[in-house]
C-alpha cells in the first residue's frame, strides 16, 4: 500500500512540476548580414519590408471529446474464481490548449469489468481526473500528444466480498499518448481522436490497467489565425542607361522593333509586329511524298518555338497541307502526318502538349498553282493557326 501511495505521489509531483514549467522564449533570429556583392540595381531597406498573409486556419483553444474505451484489466482484479480480464466504457472530456502547445484536460470515465456470470464479481468504476497535455501541433492537422495526471475514482463491487473489497473512493494516476486528426467534416470541424493510457488504481492493493480509447473531438469557440507569409521586400531600382529600351513593352527592344507603339498586351513576332491569326512557316517544307522535315526547316521552327514559349497561354493548331498529287484520302493522311511531325518537334523543344493540336487539311487549301513544281513545293507546307 505504501509503495502504491509513493508511486502515485511521484506521478502527481511530476505533473505539477511540468505544469509550472515555462518554455524559454525562442532567441530572436540574427539579422541577415549585408551582401557585399549587392549591386546598385537592387537595394532592400529593412524599413520597407511588407508582411503579407496568404490564408487562415481555424484554431480552437478549447474542445470536447467523446471516447469509447477498452481496458485490459490487471489480472489481480480476479476475485476467487471470477475471471476479470477486460472492460469497456465511455469517457467525456473537456480540454484547453495554449499557443505554446501546453494544455490541460478534465475528464470523466465510466468503466465496467464484467464476468458475464450472475454469480461472479463485477467491477463498476467511475472516475474524474485532470491531465497535463503537450500537443505536437495546433490540432488543425494530424497532431500527436502526450498526457499525465491524477484523479479520484469510485469502485462499485457487485456483490461485495466482505471487508476487503468494499465500495468506496480512492485515487488513481495515469499517463498516456494519443493523436487527433485534422477535421473530417466541414460542419462542426469534427476530428478523430485515439489514445492509450496506463492507469494505476489505488483501490485495494492497487491495480495496473491499460486503457485504449477511440472517439471524436469537437472544437469550441473557433478563431481564425493568419498564416504569415515571408516578408515581401520592396526593391529599389535605379535605372541606368543601357541603350536597350523597350518603349512599348512588347519584349522587343526599340532598336529591333519594326512595329513600335503596339498596344499593351498585343502578341508580337520576333520583329515586334502583331501576330497574324495564321502564321506561315515559310521555309518549312517536306520531301515529296514524305512526312520527314527537311534539314533547313530547323531555323524557322526554332523561331516559332521562341514565340510559343513567350506566350504559354496561346493555343495553337499545327495545320498540315499537301500538293494535289495523289488521291484525296492519301493526301489527307499525309497532311496529318506532316502536322504531327511539326507538333512533335515543338514538344521536343519544351512546348507543353496541351498548348498544341495538329490537324491535316490535305490538298484542299493550296497557296500556289499545283501545275508547277515550285507551286507544289509551296503547297507542301505547315502553318500555325492561333485559336485564342
Amino acid at each position: 500500500m505504501k509503495k502504491s501511495l509513493a508511486l502515485a505521489a511521484i506521478v502527481a509531483a511530476a505533473a505539477l512540476a511540468a505544469c509550472g514549467k515555462k518554455e524559454p522564449a525562442p532567441a530572436p533570429a540574427p539579422a541577415p548580414a549585408a551582401d557585399a556583392s549587392a549591386t546598385v540595381d537592387q537595394a532592400a531597406p529593412p524599413a520597407n519590408d511588407i508582411v503579407t498573409t496568404e490564408s487562415t486556419d481555424l484554431v480552437s483553444p478549447s474542445y470536447l471529446g467523446i471516447l469509447g474505451t477498452y481496458t485490459k484489466a490487471d489480472k489481480d482484479r480476479d476475485i476467487s474464481i471470477a475471471d476479470i480480464d477486460q472492460g469497456t466504457g465511455i469517457g467525456l472530456l473537456y480540454g484547453w490548449q495554449s499557443k505554446n502547445n501546453w494544455g490541460y484536460e478534465i475528464s470523466g470515465f465510466i468503466d465496467t469489468f464484467e464476468t458475464g456470470d450472475d454469480l461472479r464479481t463485477d467491477f463498476y468504476k467511475y472516475s474524474l481526473g485532470g491531465d497535463l497535455v503537450y500537443s505536437f501541433g495546433n490540432r488543425t492537422h494530424f497532431t500527436p500528444f502526450v498526457l499525465a495526471g491524477i484523479g479520484a475514482s469510485y469502485n462499485d463491487i457487485y456483490p461485495n466480498t466482505g471487508n476487503t473489497h468494499k465500495d468506496g473512493f480512492d485515487f488513481f494516476a495515469n499517463a498516456g499518448v494519443g493523436f487527433v486528426t485534422g477535421p473530417f467534416t466541414k460542419l462542426g470541424q469534427l476530428r478523430l481522436r485515439g489514445e492509450v493510457r496506463y492507469l494505476y488504481d489505488n483501490y485495494f492493493d492497487g491495480y495496473s490497467d491499460f486503457r485504449a480509447g477511440l472517439g471524436i473531438e469537437i472544437p469550441l469557440f473557433e478563431e481564425r489565425i493568419a498564416k504569415v507569409a515571408a516578408p515581401v521586400t520592396e526593391t529599389k531600382v535605379i535605372e541606368t542607361p543601357t541603350g536597350l529600351t523597350d518603349s512599348d513593352g512588347d519584349g522587343i527592344i526599340d532598336e529591333k522593333d519594326k512595329c513600335p507603339g503596339t498596344a499593351a498586351g498585343t502578341r508580337v513576332d520576333g520583329d515586334g509586329c502583331p501576330l497574324e491569326k495564321i502564321i506561315a512557316l515559310k521555309g518549312v517544307t517536306f520531301e515529296f511524298n514524305k512526312t520527314r522535315l527537311r534539314p533547313d526547316a530547323e531555323t524557322i521552327l526554332d523561331w516559332a518555338t521562341e514565340i510559343l514559349k513567350r506566350y504559354p497561354d496561346m493555343k495553337v493548331e499545327v495545320a498540315g497541307h499537301t500538293d494535289n498529287i495523289g488521291s484525296d484520302s492519301y493526301n489527307q493522311e499525309l497532311s496529318e502526318g506532316r502536322a504531327n511531325a511539326v507538333r512533335t518537334y515543338f514538344v521536343g523543344k519544351g512546348i507543353p502538349e496541351s498548348q498544341l493540336s495538329a490537324k491535316g487539311y490535305g490538298e484542299a487549301e493550296p497557296v500556289a498553282d499545283n501545275e508547277s513544281e515550285e507551286g507544289r513545293e509551296r503547297n507542301r507546307r505547315v502553318e500555325l493557326r492561333i485559336l485564342n
